[in-house]
């Protein structure tokens, strides 16, 4: 028995590292350049702010509600890229989206405190805190588009 918990520890945590890697270290170009790879660093920019909403929303409620923030600002446009990578309605990539969201925020809380349970930290000695920074960069960089691209009009 013991032989199967340690065979399945094996083959169970480089899935969950395979979903939870450090993406920070792409550049904003990268992003303008491969629309999946754009998919990819909003899907984990808005999974990262909602696990870090969840694990700190009872203590600290008005800094959750920041990282709130920021995932509900960048969760629309999550969905208007799988719309076009995977050519499907608004309906079909808000439920896909959803569900990867859902899926790889249980991963980022798992994560994040088994991390806290070693450095009393949920992202001390972890690759997220350049996340987060990069995902407020990634943020910036929309609303100053969106802004620039008013007053064109």
């Amino acid at each position: 028995m013991k032989k199967i918990l340690i065979i399945l520890l094996f083959i169970a945590s480089p899935l969950q590292a395979e979903k939870i890697e450090q993406f920070s270290w792409y550049n904003l170009q990268e992003l303008l350049e491969d629309d999946k790879l754009t998919y990819k660093i909003i899907k984990n920019c808005v999974s990262l702010n909602s696990a870090i909403t969840e694990l700190i929303k009872e203590e600290h409620p008005d800094l959750a509600n920041e990282f709130f923030k920021t995932a509900n600002y960048l969760y629309p446009f999550g969905i208007l890229i799988l719309k076009k990578i995977n050519n499907i309605n608004n309906k079909e990539a808000e439920k896909e989206f959803l569900s990867n969201v859902d899926s790889l925020t249980n991963d980022y809380m798992d994560f994040m405190i088994k991390n806290g349970e070693n450095t009393k930290s949920f992202i001390e000695g972890t690759f997220l805190g350049d996340d987060l920074n990069f995902c407020n960069e990634i943020r910036s960089a929309i609303e100053i588009s969106i802004s620039e691209s008013k007053k064109l009009e």
